[in-house]
Parts: C-alpha cells; sequence; structure tokens
C-alpha cells in the first residue's frame, strides 16, 4: 500500500468512526428493537406470559438471557444502550480482523501492526462502505444481529483451526437465543463434519437447560411448544420490511398486505400456498449447490471451502421466514469474498467475463445499498423493498458467489 492509499484509507476510516461515533450517541437514547429484549426480560421477572408482549418472537432462552438487559435497563437505560452499541462497534472491528485472518492473513506472522495496516488499506475499505448501510441499521434500531455476525464468524474460524467445543459453544449460544445461525449446524450436518455438530447440539441443550432451570419443566416445555407452533410461524410477513425470500414470494404471490397501499402480486394463492409454492422453488434451486458442496470438506481452510461459507452467510438472512434489513449484515462475508476475488486475486478469465462478474457484484451492491433511505428517501425505500430490491442483490449475490465456485480453477491461489 503506497503513502497515497494509506493517507486516503486512514482519512476514509476516521469518517467512518465519526459517523459511527455520532450514531452510537444518537441511538443511544432510542428504543429501537431493544425494548422488545428488555420487556422480555421483565416478563420473565415478573413471572408473566414471556408471550403476552406482542413484540416477544424469540424462543425462550432469549427471554432469559434478556432478564440481565432488563436490569442494567433498571439501573440506567441509556448507558446500557450506549455500552450496548460501542459493543457493536467493537464486535463489527473483530468481524472484519478475524475475516482477514482467515483470508489474507494465514501466515503465523499475520498479527500485529501488519493486521492494522490490512484495516485500513483499500482491500477492506470497500466492503466496509458497502456494509455501512447495514451497521447503521443496527446501531439505528439497537438490534443484536452483529454479536450473532460475530459468533457466526468466530465459528467458522474456530472450525478452520479444528476447535470443534469452541464452535459449538458460538453456534450453540447463537441457535438458542435467535435461531438463524442454524444454517451453519446444517452446513457441516451435510459436509459430515460430526464433530462440530455434536457439539453444537451439546451445547444448545446445555444452553436450553437454562429455561427449565428458570421456568421450570412444563412451563419451559409449554414455551418452547408455543414458540414453535404459534409464534415462529406468525413471524412469517408480506410485509414490505421482510426482506427474506420469502416474504418476496408472499408478495408476488399472493394478496397479503404489503404494509403499503401497493400490491405486486401475480398471482391471488392463499398465505400457505405461496408459502409453500416458495419452499419448492428454493428446494429445486438449492438442489444445484447441494450437488456442488457434496464433497466431504478435507481443507476448511481453502479457497473453495471459503467460497462455501460465503454461500451459507448469504442464506442466513434470504432462508429465514423474518429478515428485516438489519440482517442483512449477514453479507459482510460474502461480499469480502467475493470483492478479494473479483478485484484483488489474479485470474486467467477473459476480459469480457470478468466484466460481467463485476457488473453483476455493482449490480448487487445497487439493490442492496443504494435502496436506502439516505439515497432515494423513506418513501421510495419501501416501495422498493415491496418490490424486494435487498431480497433481488441479495440472491444475485448469491448467484455470483455459486459461478464463483464452479470456476475457482480459473483463480491463482497464490494470489
Amino acid at each position: 500500500m503506497n503513502n497515497k492509499q494509506a493517507l486516503i484509507s486512514r482519512v476514509l476510516l476516521l469518517l467512518i468512526g465519526f459517523v459511527l461515533l455520532i450514531e452510537l450517541i444518537r441511538d443511544a437514547g432510542k428504543s429501537g428493537d431493544f425494548i422488545g429484549y428488555v420487556q422480555a426480560g421483565q416478563l420473565v421477572l415478573s413471572k408473566e406470559d414471556i408471550y403476552s408482549d406482542y413484540l416477544n418472537t424469540w424462543p425462550p432462552l432469549f427471554s432469559v438471557f434478556s432478564v440481565l438487559l432488563t436490569w442494567g435497563d433498571q439501573l440506567n437505560s441509556y448507558f446500557l444502550r450506549f455500552f450496548w452499541l460501542l459493543g457493536s462497534i467493537v464486535s463489527m472491528f473483530f468481524i472484519i480482523r478475524e475475516s482477514l485472518k482467515m483470508t489474507i492473513g494465514r501466515s503465523p506472522e499475520f498479527i500485529g501492526q501488519k493486521q492494522l495496516e490490512l484495516l485500513q488499506s483499500p482491500i477492506v475499505l470497500v466492503p466496509i462502505l458497502i456494509m455501512l448501510r447495514y451497521i447503521m441499521d443496527n446501531l439505528a434500531n439497537v438490534q443484536i444481529n452483529i454479536y450473532l455476525l460475530l459468533c457466526a464468524v468466530f465459528a467458522v474460524s474456530f472450525f478452520i483451526q479444528r476447535k470443534y467445543i469452541w464452535v459449538g459453544v458460538l453456534l450453540g449460544l447463537s441457535i438458542s437465543l435467535k435461531v438463524i445461525t442454524i444454517f451453519f449446524l446444517l452446513y457441516f450436518l451435510y459436509k459430515r463434519a460430526f464433530k462440530p455438530v455434536f457439539w453444537t447440539l451439546f451445547f444448545a441443550l446445555l444452553f436450553n437447560a437454562v429455561s427449565v432451570l428458570v421456568f421450570g419443566f412444563d412451563q419451559a416445555l409449554t414455551y418452547y411448544q408455543q414458540w414453535a407452533t404459534e409464534i415462529a410461524p406468525r413471524s412469517l410477513s408480506a410485509i414490505h420490511k421482510n426482506q427474506s425470500v420469502f416474504g418476496f414470494f408472499l408478495r408476488m404471490f399472493s394478496a397479503e398486505h404489503t404494509g403499503m397501499d401497493l400490491q405486486i402480486n401475480v398471482l391471488d394463492l392463499s398465505k400457505e400456498s405461496a408459502k409453500n409454492l416458495g419452499y419448492l422453488i428454493v428446494l429445486l434451486f438449492s438442489l444445484f449447490p447441494a450437488f456442488w458442496f457434496r464433497k466431504k470438506l478435507n481443507k476448511p481452510g481453502s479457497l473453495a471451502s471459503m467460497l462455501e461459507y460465503a454461500v451459507v452467510f448469504t442464506v442466513v438472512p434470504l432462508l429465514s421466514p423474518l429478515a428485516w434489513k438489519s440482517y442483512f449484515i449477514f453479507l459482510w462475508f460474502p461480499y469480502f469474498i467475493s470483492y478479494l476475488l473479483l478485484f484483488q486475486t489474479e485470474h486467467s478469465w477473459s476480459l469480457k467475463t470478468i466484466l460481467r462478474l463485476k457488473y453483476l457484484f455493482g449490480l448487487s451492491v445497487v439493490l442492496t445499498v443504494f435502496s436506502s433511505e439516505l439515497f432515494v428517501g423513506a418513501y421510495f425505500s419501501d416501495v422498493l423493498e415491496v418490490y424486494s430490491v435487498i431480497t433481488i442483490g441479495t440472491i444475485l449475490l448469491l448467484l455470483l458467489q455459486l459461478v464463483l465456485v464452479r470456476n475457482l480453477h480459473k483463480f491463482k491461489r497464490d494470489t
């Protein structure tokens, strides 16, 4: 990195840091989704039905975990949110640093100053700028998703290092709290990586045993049944803020209300039929990556495996029944890996082909990032969400990754 690049990178990092600091101070005074966390913990403390609050759509263990947040909120609401959001920013730093370690810096000397220099380099600044809207979304909504992303990134890192117990701790905890990282467990199961699967299931059972200790066996079982049969299915909706692929299918194939005076459906199926059609289409298209990824993972740190992990990160928001914009923070790793391969790696593609792939990458970024309120205003951002622009942009990113998986031999592995 030359002096000019270093200067530009440092200035950009300072600007990003300043923006995040202002956002942190401002958002620490907001309720956001955090109010739901606090209220869930309060219901546990008052021994009331934890699902009597419509905001509580999480598994029972999340309510138990939220007791800590309720106590903190009772001491000082502003400072609790301030340190929660500060933790989100610190977590994003470690997410980026660990992503660098897993990819560019797999050599033992990749520590200390060299790591800090890379954090300021153009290599990582572009993915940071792409994901900045989702970092801001998580701050503005006082969300937990960055912490879940941190667990997922470190779980993959520990898997590469064959530290399977730590994989189990992180995935078991994150799945027990909010389920969405279960796709990593399913991936390890499909790849016949049974050790991390065993430890994940073990720690998931261990963590959820806390719910039994708090509620008692019968009440805990009732809560888990209620969550699985009533609360989780109810969360699937066609409202425009739900940018999961299933929200997209509901808006396209049913007359379910989109949350705006705008319907785009081409069919008028029932909610259940539209949902089942979505399941069928997802199943059919998943056969291709399932076939390509069928081999057992022998080299967890290889470039091929990195792309497979990137696919799993991509499907987390896509295949979650409910995925607000802030869920798409999980696209950090896919955008990072795709950017490294397309813009930082030597290859044997023709100029026309690599340009097409870069255009596909750029179109995905335009749809997922430039559809935000900052660029088009609140109303038109909502309209674009009705048309599922974030979903479509994420699907394009997924297609790009699958193209890269099938043509990995065209990249020079040592660059």
